[in-house]
C-alpha cells in the first residue's frame, strides 16, 4: 500500500508538470503568432513567382514636404529626368507613394514622376482636412509650388476620385492627361461589386462604426498593429485586394503601409468618400483619359469603370488581371497598358 501511495504522488506530479508545461508552450505558440504570424502566412497566401519580388530603385530623388491653403501638408518625392513630361502618382486610403514601386522602376528613365503621400499617410503629416475637395486642392498647390506643368495625373482609387474633383473644381495647372485605375465616379459604397447593400447600410451600420472608430483611434489602431503582427491583416488584405497571384514581398509591403495610417485618417478618409459625385463632369473632360479596371476588384465594379468610359468622350479603357491593388499584382499588365496609351497621344 505504502508503495502504491509513493507511485500515485509521482503521477500526480508529473502530471501536473506535464500540464503546467503544455500550458506554457500554448502561451508561448500564442505569442509567437501574435508578433510574428505575418511572416508564415503572408508566405502561404502569396504567389512563389520570383519575377515579383519587390524591385530596388536606386534612383537619386529629390524629397520634400508641401503646405497647401489647406492646412495639409503632403511629403513629395521627385525622380527621373528634369526636363521630362511629368507624371503625377496619387495613392488611396490606407497607402502611400511606396505602392507605386513597379511603376517607378518602369518609367523613372523616361519621365519625371512626381509621387505624393496623401494627409496622414506614408510621411505626409497628419491631416488638416481629408475631403476630397480638400485633397483636390492639395494636388493643385503641390504642382504650383513645384511648377510643374502639363501634369499627367494617375490616380487609384480616392486617387483617382481626387482627379474626378480636380477636374470639376477646374484646378490648375491643367493636366495634359489622366489615368484613373479602379476609382469611383461617385459614393464608393454604390459601386462595390456585392450590389447595394453597403450603400443600404451606410447611414444605419457603416457610419456610426466609422465615428466610433474616429473617436477612438489609439484603441484601434492598437488593434491594427496586433492584426498586423499576427497576419491577420495579411488574410484580410489578400482577400479584399489581391487574387492570391501578389508576391510575399508585396503582401507584406501592402500591410506595412496600412498599419502605418493611422485609424482616424482611414475611418475620416473614408466618411469624406461618401459625400463624393463627380456630377456631370465627365461628359466635359475633353483630354485624353485612360480607365484600368481590374477583372476580380472586390471593391470597385469594372462596371464603373464602363461607366467613366462611356462619358468621358475619346477615352481608352482597359480591363486588366487581379484585384483592386493589380498595379502591383500584375504590374506588367498595368505599366503596358499606360505606356500604350501614353505613347498613342505623343507624351
Amino acid at each position: 500500500m505504502v508503495i502504491i501511495a509513493k507511485y500515485d504522488s509521482s503521477c500526480t506530479y508529473r502530471y501536473r508538470y506535464m500540464k503546467l508545461n503544455l500550458k506554457t508552450c500554448g502561451y508561448g505558440a500564442a505569442a509567437l503568432i501574435l508578433m510574428f504570424g505575418r511572416y508564415p502566412l503572408s508566405w502561404l497566401l502569396s504567389s512563389r513567382n520570383e519575377k515579383k519580388i519587390r524591385p530596388e530603385n536606386n534612383q537619386q530623388s529629390h524629397e520634400s514636404h508641401i503646405e497647401s491653403p489647406t492646412g495639409n501638408v503632403l511629403f513629395v518625392k521627385i525622380e527621373g529626368p528634369i526636363d521630362a513630361t511629368p507624371l503625377v502618382f496619387i495613392h488611396g486610403i490606407n497607402s502611400s507613394s511606396d505602392q507605386w514601386q513597379y511603376q517607378q522602376q518602369h518609367f523613372s528613365n523616361d519621365y519625371r514622376l512626381i509621387l505624393i503621400d496623401l494627409p496622414g499617410h506614408g510621411r505626409s503629416a497628419d491631416s488638416a482636412d481629408l475631403s476630397v475637395k480638400a485633397l483636390a486642392i492639395d494636388l493643385s498647390a503641390v504642382l504650383t509650388q513645384l511648377s510643374i506643368h502639363q501634369p499627367v495625373l494617375y490616380g487609384h482609387s480616392l486617387g483617382g476620385m481626387m482627379i474626378q474633383e480636380y477636374c470639376k473644381l477646374k484646378l490648375t495647372p491643367a493636366p495634359s492627361a489622366i489615368i484613373l485605375q479602379s476609382c469611383s465616379y461617385t459614393n464608393p459604397l454604390k459601386t462595390m461589386p456585392i450590389g447595394p447593400l453597403p450603400w443600404l447600410l451606410q447611414s444605419t451600420l457603416i457610419t456610426p462604426i466609422l465615428q466610433n472608430i474616429a473617436r477612438n483611434s489609439e484603441v484601434f489602431t492598437t488593434l491594427a498593429y496586433a492584426a498586423y503582427s499576427s497576419g491577420l491583416s495579411a488574410l484580410f488584405y489578400r482577400l479584399v485586394l489581391f487574387t492570391g497571384k501578389q508576391s510575399v514581398a508585396t503582401l507584406r509591403s501592402m500591410t506595412t503601409l496600412a498599419v502605418n495610417t493611422k485609424a482616424k485618417t482611414t475611418a475620416e478618409t473614408l466618411l469624406s468618400t461618401f459625400a463624393f459625385d463627380a456630377g456631370n463632369v465627365l461628359k466635359n473632360i475633353d483630354i485624353p483619359c485612360l480607365i484600368i479596371a481590374a477583372e476580380d476588384d472586390r471593391l470597385i465594379d469594372p462596371i464603373a469603370g464602363l461607366h467613366q468610359y462611356q462619358r468621358i468622350k475619346g477615352s481608352d479603357m482597359v480591363v486588366v488581371k487581379g484585384g483592386h491593388q493589380s498595379l502591383a499584382e500584375f504590374p506588367e499588365e498595368t505599366n503596358k497598358a499606360l505606356e500604350q496609351f501614353l505613347h498613342k497621344h505623343g507624351i
